[in-house]
């Protein structure tokens, strides 16, 4: 595979996996030259390939950029196979396992509760504690239905830290990841 071939694969993946993101300008020719040692011209033909691809857009005197409006491709079409019922040959060991007695030497991942015994959630409970002996107790009351505002304020500020420019407005707060997937869904389907 030749030079700009490999420079634009990797500039296109790049692309893809947000690293730039639509809108945000590219690495000029001189400084991709420079990095990967080529040729100005090499470079050159690399943004050419991503024009021809529509990852790369072109402004006189200003470089290139990821164009803001990017056509996504057609999502695949949604398969409906046939469903049958099917037999469980191992229904004795599924509810074996169902009915298990947790172990301490086990860390239980699909149970979704933190170990309790656990050295690391001593600040937690601390922290847990001082709530608890405050007056005003903000955790026993309704908050708004988006979630806790200082939550949503915490995790902006953190976003910013990512390169995501959110307000507290901007986020949601569930209280499990079935609602955040059930929400996300109805969000964006019909």
């Amino acid at each position: 595979m030749t030079l700009y071939v490999n420079l634009a694969e990797l500039l296109g993946a790049r692309i893809e996996q947000g690293f730039y993101r639509p809108g945000d300008r590219l690495p000029s020719v001189r400084a991709l030259s420079v990095e990967h040692g080529v040729s100005l011209s090499t470079v050159q033909q690399a943004y050419r390939v991503l024009e021809d691809n529509g990852l790369a857009a072109p402004r006189p005197k200003s470089g290139y950029f990821v164009p803001s409006t990017r056509s996504l491709p057609a999502l695949p079409a949604v398969s409906r196979p046939a469903q049958r019922p099917v037999d469980i040959s191992q229904w004795d060991q599924v509810v074996e396992l169902m009915r298990s007695v947790p172990r301490k030497d086990v860390v239980q991942l699909g149970r979704g509760m933190p170990d309790v015994d656990s050295p690391t959630l001593k600040p937690l409970l601390r922290s847990l504690a001082q709530l608890s002996r405050r007056q005003d107790m903000p955790g026993l009351y309704y908050d708004t239905i988006y979630g806790t505002q200082a939550l949503r304020e915490q995790i902006a500020r953190l976003m910013l830290d990512s390169g995501c420019h959110l307000s507290a407005a901007d986020l949601v707060v569930t209280t499990g990841c079935h609602e955040a997937l059930s929400a996300s869904i109805r969000a964006v389907c019909e």
